[in-house]
């Protein structure tokens, strides 16, 4: 493992970061709606908009909610947002690592920083969903041991 990564903490999600951390997410998550269902821009970022102002509205009314950030030289470099209800399956909402620091294993680290603290929560499992077309992460949740349990389907017309 790389040493440097091995410098990185896990700290709650500075507020001044969570415009970056949805803005990178929103486009990322629309490029993924656009391939998968072949649906204009438009109809991709109003998805991923309604999504992430659904998650926001659900955050303020649970106490199972979480916003981790990825602080590594004095820098927050992304983060996760995920829920972990005691006894419930807990739910990795987004997880994401900014361009620059990929490939170097912080979001392996950041994954397991969120399964374990999912588990000292009491959550029963950790469930997300990943698109088909996003190899890079399906990878990365493959190599820690996740595993494809169902399909999403789409109709379009």
């Amino acid at each position: 493992m790389d040493s440097t990564v091995a410098e990185a903490t896990y700290v709650a999600m500075p507020t001044e970061y969570i415009p970056k951390f949805t803005a990178t997410l929103a486009t990322h998550h629309s490029f993924q709606l656009r391939q998968a269902m072949h649906c204009s821009q438009e109809m991709a970022e109003a998805i991923t908009l309604r999504q992430i102002q659904e998650l926001h509205q659900h955050e303020q009314a649970s106490a199972h909610q979480y916003l981790v950030a990825v602080q590594w030289q004095n820098a927050i470099i992304g983060g996760a947002w995920y829920s972990a209800p005691p006894q419930q399956v807990a739910i990795l909402q987004w997880l994401m690592i900014e361009e620059d620091f990929q490939g170097q294993g912080h979001g392996k680290n950041l994954l397991a920083h969120v399964v374990g603290q999912c588990r000292c929560a009491g959550s029963a499992g950790l469930a997300l969903h990943v698109f088909t077309a996003n190899h890079k992460s399906i990878h990365l949740y493959e190599s820690m041991g996740f595993s494809d349990v169902g399909k999403e389907m789409y109709l379009k017309w």
